[in-house]
C-alpha cells in the first residue's frame, strides 16, 4: 500500500509536467516490485506548489505499511529508486521522504 504524494514547486512544474505524468506508470512499477504490493493498492499523486525559492523543487512524501519485509535496507534502496526517478523526470534535484504506518492503528475504507 504504496501511498506517494509528489509536490513540485509550481516555477519548474510547466517544463516537467509532462514527463513526472508518463514516469507515474513505471514509478508505480518499481515501488510496487520492491514493496511486494499489488498495483491496485498504490496511490500515487502530484501536486505543483508555492514555496520558497531556495527550497528543493521536488518532493517525494511516500507512506507504507510497516511489515518485516520491509526493513531500513529495502526502504533505503526505494528512497534512492524513487530519488532517481524523480530527479530524472523532473530535471531537478528530488528530495524524498518515507514514513512507516504501523498497520494495528492504520484505517482505511477504499
Amino acid at each position: 500500500m504504496p501511498l506517494l504524494s509528489i509536490t513540485v514547486h509550481q516555477d519548474i512544474w510547466p517544463a516537467c509536467q509532462e514527463d513526472l505524468t508518463e514516469a507515474l506508470p513505471a514509478i508505480r512499477q518499481m515501488l510496487c516490485e520492491k514493496l511486494a504490493v499489488g498495483q491496485e493498492f498504490a496511490s500515487l499523486t502530484i501536486t505543483p506548489v508555492f514555496g520558497l525559492p531556495d527550497q528543493i523543487k521536488v518532493n517525494g512524501d511516500l507512506r507504507v505499511l510497516g511489515k518485516e519485509s520491509r526493513g531500513p535496507e529495502v526502504l533505503q534502496d526505494v528512497a534512492e529508486a524513487l530519488q532517481t526517478l524523480l530527479s530524472k523526470a523532473a530535471s531537478s534535484h528530488a528530495s524524498v521522504r518515507i514514513t512507516t504506518m504501523n498497520p494495528a492503528t492504520y484505517m482505511a475504507k477504499r
